[in-house]
C-alpha cells in the first residue's frame, strides 16, 4: 500500500480505511462552496466517504506501484 492523496484515487483502487480494505465503485468531484476542492468516493459495499482532494489515504492498486 502507498499513501498517496486523494486526489489520485481510481475506480477499482482499494481504499483502507479505519482498519478495513474497500474497493472504489466511483469517484465523483465535490465542489461545494468556495472552499477546497473535495471527492466523493464511492464504495462498492458501505456508505460513501467526502473527503478532501489534497487528504493522503492508504491506497492499494493492484500489481501496479502507486509513488
Amino acid at each position: 500500500m502507498a499513501r498517496v492523496s486523494a486526489a489520485r484515487v481510481r475506480r477499482g483502487d482499494v481504499v483502507s480505511l479505519r482498519g478495513e480494505l474497500r474497493e472504489v465503485k466511483a469517484v465523483r468531484s465535490d465542489q461545494r462552496g468556495a472552499s477546497t476542492p473535495a471527492l466523493t468516493l464511492v464504495f462498492k459495499v458501505g456508505r460513501p466517504l467526502r473527503v478532501n482532494a489534497a487528504d493522503e489515504l492508504a491506497v492499494w492498486r493492484g500489481d501496479r506501484e502507486l509513488r
